[in-house]
């Protein structure tokens, strides 16, 4: 009786260590807001993927290189060499211009449904056991954060796969953020919460030194010392569900 306990005991630590964990965010780079826990579970066995909507070709908020297809080139690279120090798969994009209406409002709407479409043959491919985007509030604040988290959630609900492939959006709370515009979720509305070690975080901050295109070199500096200066070593998640059945009224 005691070697079938230790079995089912092994088993079921084989499954957790098993599972296939996705991330969709919109740019090079999005991923940072939780590397720590993409490379606990990188570490621990798990597949993660990440996707990315763009290739970033406009981010030139502290980069002398223009916008275009050579900083596009240079963000794919960069995220490229994030997801392998976190253990993840190869980043796959896909190649979105943009998902906001400075591309104009008739492309964008074509732009957000090469999207959606590129999500539904690709999520069912990757079969994920879970789904990791951001929120309603973009974690930043951030139009095409909004767009690329509510996309995978309406395609979730269009398609039935609410149940099948779980979605969680990653939440900070109120006081201990890790971005500036005060983006945070009542706490009352975290159901999970991942812990990881001082290794996951050596990584994320090793994995957020790749950015040198998105991050000056006293930025990464000050962001390495957040994160070291946050104790509590965990992150919160609120997953998203569905309650099934018609009711009469409200």
């Amino acid at each position: 009786m005691f070697l079938l306990f230790v079995a089912l005991i092994a088993g079921a630590q084989k499954a957790q260590n098993n599972r296939t964990i996705l991330f969709v965010g919109a740019h090079p780079d999005d991923e940072t807001a939780i590397s720590e826990v993409l490379h606990k579970y990188a570490r621990s066995g798990n597949k993660v993927f990440v996707i990315i909507a763009t290739d970033g070709k406009d981010g030139t908020r502290v980069t002398k290189i223009p916008a275009g297809d050579s900083l596009g080139m240079l963000r794919k690279a960069e995220s490229a060499c994030g997801c392998e120090i976190l253990g993840a798969e190869p980043p796959i994009f896909f190649g979105i211009e943009r998902l906001d209406t400075k591309i104009g409002v008739g492309k964008y709407f074509k732009e957000h449904q090469r999207f959606r479409d590129s999500l539904k043959a690709r999520i069912p491919a990757i079969n994920p056991d879970i789904i990791i985007t951001a929120g309603p509030d973009g974690d930043t604040h951030h139009s095409e954060h909004i767009v690329v988290g509510a996309a995978v959630t309406e395609l979730l609900l269009a398609e039935g796969w609410v149940d099948k492939y779980p979605l969680y959006h990653f939440a900070w709370k109120k006081g201990i953020v890790s971005v500036d515009d005060g983006s945070y979720t009542d706490e009352q509305y975290f159901n999970v919460k991942i812990s990881f070690t001082s290794e996951d975080e050596k990584k994320a901050i090793e994995a957020l030194n790749c950015y040198v295109t998105q991050y000056t070199a006293a930025e990464l500096t000050q962001e390495a010392a957040n994160k070291l200066k946050d104790r509590s070593n965990t992150i919160y998640f609120r997953k998203f569900e569905v309650k099934k059945g018609i009711r009469n009224d409200f």
